[in-house]
């Protein structure tokens, strides 16, 4: 037998904007040791925009060329990241691509993750701040989207391990903005919907799948939207 799982996502060809429910806005900005982002999506396109995230003040953007990403700090400066260097086995393929990218403002460090592979640190060309209300939006994006998450502290190596294998190694959860409590402000032409099959595992040695499914629903397709 093999297994279906599902999860949510949302397609969309403009963009929207994501906050978060349950938290409030910080009064006074703390302080941070970084940020993190993580997302899966599938996308036909070569180029593209991934995300903004906010506040505009001291906003952070993630563009991909198909080969590598460009991360922009304050609209203006930015440096490229190429995830070439495997880190670990790849034995969890599916559809989606997983990405991760952190910002290690203690160490003024960058980098970035796609799947199993990694690229190598670099300096951040400027002094970078993130603090505020978390939203982040998906602008000039065509594509399906799913499972973002945010932290407010770079990750280490095993918490990106257990985002991008989807949780076999370990549990994972945004602090800041996590995908199971968000709100969603829709602009342009998008769809939102509650499923969708993330991947597919077919027992060893077999050629073709059997016709039984036996369907998981997670946690995340139960969840309500508002």
């Amino acid at each position: 037998s093999y297994t279906t799982t599902t999860r949510s996502y949302t397609t969309t060809t403009r963009s929207y904007t994501t906050t978060t429910r349950p938290y409030t806005p910080w009064t006074t900005a703390p302080t941070t040791r970084g940020v993190s982002v993580c997302l899966r999506y599938i996308s036909d396109i070569g180029s593209f925009s991934s995300f903004t995230l906010s506040p505009s003040s001291n906003s952070l953007k993630l563009y991909s060329n198909g080969e590598g990403f460009t991360l922009t700090f304050y609209g203006y400066t930015s440096i490229y990241l190429y995830p070439r260097i495997r880190l670990w086995s790849d034995s969890r393929q599916n559809m989606w691509t997983s990405i991760c990218v952190t910002v290690d403002t203690v160490k003024k460090v960058a980098q970035m993750f796609r799947n199993s592979d990694m690229s190598p640190r670099k300096l951040l060309p400027t002094q970078y701040t993130w603090s505020g209300e978390p939203v982040i939006d998906f602008s000039d994006f065509e594509g399906q989207v799913t499972d973002v998450q945010v932290w407010d502290y770079p990750l280490r190596y095993k918490e990106v391990l257990y985002y991008t294998s989807a949780g076999f190694y370990g549990p994972y959860q945004g602090s800041v903005l996590n995908w199971s409590y968000i709100s969603f402000s829709i602009r342009g032409d998008t769809l939102l919907e509650e499923t969708f099959e993330q991947q597919m595992k077919l027992p060893a040695g077999s050629g073709k799948p059997r016709r039984h499914l036996r369907r998981r629903k997670s946690k995340e397709a139960r969840r309500q939207l508002s």
